[in-house]
């Protein structure tokens, strides 16, 4: 018998399994699907799962990353036309997971291939993260039906031969089984609520009022429309602070490493906004130039036309900065169903109308007139939501839902 099976026989009679997820990537450079899967796998680990990650690539320093927290990177197999995910590498091959886990259209037909061919005998799990028929009119107005209606139909074809149908977050979840549900209740939609990561620093301390009045944005800016960044724009610009209080300027972290001045030379012109108070910087996944970025903004805006969650807020919260999220986000909706009234400060309603830049002045305007209170609140937000949103939870569920009823996982036959 070799090292590896015999490492996964005793992995499972531990009671733990061997899990592979598949992603296009490890570190985020693409946005909220790779730091979900990371941070996913990362609890997985930590609960003791033998962890597998499939990636397009991985660098050196993305392997130690991974390695710290006890997940295992496996890069796609290299043919002359580059990665390919589709071909089973030798390392998954030699363990044969039991559960595979695939993320929206990004991975989910590859998930499927090595759930269905390679490993008929693992459990799929298919979690959805984007709601297209909501996403697709703004991105293109064109052309959104073709695209909407194909992405759902492949969506449930995954759906059909999935163990597991989950969703990110209340309203995805909600939104999910419109398009899966057989109407008779069935099918049933995993949620699946994203972990408020606090940093190691200051769990239980407050964040002090910085001096610069800093109003943030983390978004991936080459959609700006449905996630509304003309609306913060608009709203910056025309927001009025007290006497002898610097006006609010606008950090959007998110767009392309070559449309920074491009974009931020749009905003000038087409809302008005002073060049000095307007500073557009590329997408990063390096944690530090994050928390630089959380540290200088005295609050963080999401005026999202369209938000499938938010988890770019809620990373906010979890490091005690202010925020202001889009009543059309899954997040307002877990803010409200976890914190309660106390939440409704910090949701505003985007309408897609003339009102939205209003009702966002109006809402960016209270927030500057008392700092110090709002940072003691969004304090007394993290502690209630640092209990109930973990990744640990997360993780917990997806694997309560892999385990049949009765709550234990069964082992295959054949280890």
């Amino acid at each position: 018998m070799d090292n590896a099976m015999s490492d996964r026989i005793s992995v499972r009679r531990a009671g733990r399994l061997c899990l592979l997820l598949i992603c296009d990537e490890w570190s985020s450079t693409t946005g909220g699907i790779t730091t979900f899967n990371r941070m996913l796998a990362t609890a997985l680990a930590g609960d003791g799962h033998r962890t597998l990650c499939l990636v397009r690539r991985a660098s050196g320093r993305e392997h130690v990353d991974a390695a710290s927290s006890g997940v295992e990177l496996v890069p796609a197999v290299m043919t002359p036309g580059g990665p390919e995910l589709f071909l089973l590498p030798p390392e998954i091959a030699a363990l044969a997971p039991d559960v595979v886990i695939g993320h929206d259209l990004v991975t989910g037909s590859v998930s499927w291939i090595y759930a269905k061919h390679y490993f008929p005998g693992a459990r799929l799990v298919h979690i959805v993260h984007t709601s297209y028929a909501q996403n697709e009119p703004y991105k293109r107005p064109d052309a959104a039906w073709p695209r909407t209606e194909a992405s759902e139909r492949q969506t449930r074809r995954i759906a059909a031969d999935a163990d597991v149908i989950a969703a990110v977050g209340p309203l995805l979840t909600r939104r999910l089984d419109g398009i899966v549900g057989d109407g008779f209740g069935g099918t049933k939609v995993v949620q699946l609520d994203p972990g408020m990561t606090v940093p190691d620093e200051f769990p239980l301390r407050r964040r002090s009022v910085p001096v610069n009045r800093t109003v943030a944005v983390f978004a991936r800016a080459r959609h700006p429309v449905p996630k509304g960044l003309d609306i913060a724009a608009q709203a910056i610009k025309g927001a009025v602070v007290p006497p002898g209080v610097p006006k609010p300027d606008l950090l959007i972290r998110g767009a392309g490493a070559g449309q920074c001045d491009e974009l931020r030379e749009t905003f000038v012109q087409s809302y008005g906004l002073s060049r000095d108070r307007i500073d557009v910087r590329p997408f990063t996944d390096d944690k530090e130039e994050m928390a630089r970025d959380l540290r200088r903004a005295a609050l963080c805006v999401m005026p999202s036309r369209v938000e499938g969650f938010g988890l770019a807020a809620l990373e906010a919260i979890g490091f005690g900065t202010p925020v202001l999220v889009s009543g059309r986000s899954g997040l307002a909706e877990t803010l409200r169903l976890v914190i309660g009234p106390g939440a409704e400060p910090l949701i505003v309603d985007v309408n897609d109308d003339d009102q939205d830049v209003d009702r966002w002045k109006t809402a960016i305007q209270r927030v500057f007139a008392d700092l110090p209170a709002e940072f003691a609140h969004i304090h007394e937000i993290r502690e209630k939501l640092s209990s109930v949103l973990t990744w640990q939870n997360t993780a917990r569920r997806l694997i309560a839902s892999v385990a049949p009823a009765g709550g234990s996982v069964t082992l295959p036959v054949n280890v």
